[in-house]
């Protein structure tokens, strides 16, 4: 049997990504075979690099606006990215949001 995680995240520390400004994340879950499921945070301004996702990207939005896909999507919105889509997030207001991967983001040069 595999056991539970469980975690309280208000518990955890906030890690700033070193070369996405103002992005921090918490990992709630890493899965041996690549799979994440974590918290990001973006602070005003804050932007993410564009990528792709090979597997896809479920996300939701639970504070703030999280800029993406052209439009503003407030705290409730839930998106999901199919395999091979790439993009590249940003919020000028600020955001936490829930992120799910299935495997692990191919960081692009755009």
């Amino acid at each position: 049997m595999i056991p539970a995680i469980q975690r309280l995240t208000q518990e955890m520390g906030w890690r700033e990504f070193a070369d996405a400004p103002g992005v921090s994340y918490k990992t709630l879950r890493k899965g041996e075979d690549g799979s994440l499921t974590l918290l990001l945070k973006f602070a005003p301004g804050a932007a993410y690099h564009a990528h792709r996702h090979p597997a896809g990207e479920e996300y939701f939005v639970i504070e703030g606006e999280l800029e993406d896909l052209g439009r503003a999507w407030p705290a409730g919105s839930y998106l999901w990215h199919p395999p091979q889509s790439a993009h590249r997030p940003r919020s000028g207001k600020g955001a936490v949001v829930l992120v799910v991967l299935p495997k692990p983001v191919e960081l692009l040069k755009i």
